[in-house]
């Protein structure tokens, strides 16, 4: 039967303790997870049997919260929902050849938590922001835009909404910087989305210490009392799932 790979750590003295709570979270989850060991790493799976429901919300959610239960006591690289080997013997080999990429990932991760950092435009500022009549005043504008033809008022409409994407550009960066420049201080491992939507400001994650939590916690709140009229949202602690990348062979 296919087995169902949750999670990869080290096999050091710091996680002798791994099969203890791994038969406590069977009993309390109903699975029977079982710990696969090479030299090195450590691999907790579980069998895929035939009782299992298809795949739904609850399933997933399922899933993450016994990896979330697993990370808040170890360093782990947690694998995604659906990381499944043929047999056991597969898993053992996936751990041995790939032994060097997931030993280098799990010193990255030792003793860290991953957080999601958002800072949003709220709608009322969203809405003062595109409607702000100064951007573009008659006395500045090239001359080829002065007048009130219909043509003049279209090139004026699209005028001002490139000054106001251009503005909100140099804004975003702005913070952005300040960003990084202060969240540097607690931590070298944050990462930013590019694709993010036109509400967005900020869309990051980042890999802290656990004994900088407080720090973090500091900083945002740093954050909500110098931005008060943006949307400030602070998630975590996660499993790394975005500092644990790595591709397989």
């Amino acid at each position: 039967m296919p087995i169902i790979i949750y999670a990869i750590l080290e096999a050091s003295p710091a996680n002798e303790s791994i099969s203890h709570i791994i038969q406590t979270l069977s009993v309390k989850s109903g699975i029977q997870f079982e710990l696969l060991t090479t030299n090195e790493l450590i691999a907790i799976v579980s069998t895929k049997t035939g009782e299992t429901s298809a795949i739904c919300q609850e399933e997933v959610l399922r899933y993450a919260a016994i990896i979330d239960a697993i990370a808040k006591q170890y360093s782990i690289l947690p694998m995604r929902y659906g990381s499944v080997a043929a047999s056991h013997a597969d898993v053992k080999a996936l751990l041995e050849k790939n032994s060097d990429s997931f030993i280098k990932v799990l010193k990255k991760v030792q003793n860290k938590e991953e957080y999601s950092l958002r800072l949003l435009f709220s709608h009322q500022h969203q809405v003062d922001h595109l409607n702000d009549e100064d951007i573009a005043p008659t006395q500045s504008l090239p001359e080829i835009l002065q007048g009130d033809t219909e043509n003049k008022k279209y090139l004026l409409n699209k005028y001002r909404k490139h000054i106001l994407e251009e503005n909100r550009a140099k804004y975003i960066e702005h913070i952005q910087s300040m960003l990084v420049r202060d969240l540097q201080k607690i931590t070298e491992l944050v990462e930013f989305n590019k694709k993010i939507t036109h509400a967005f400001i900020v869309d990051a994650v980042l890999l802290i210490d656990r004994s900088a939590k407080s720090e973090l916690l500091a900083f945002v709140a740093h954050l909500q009392s110098i931005y008060p009229e943006h949307n400030v949202i602070l998630t975590g602690p996660w499993a790394p799932y975005n500092f644990a990348q790595i591709k397989l062979e």
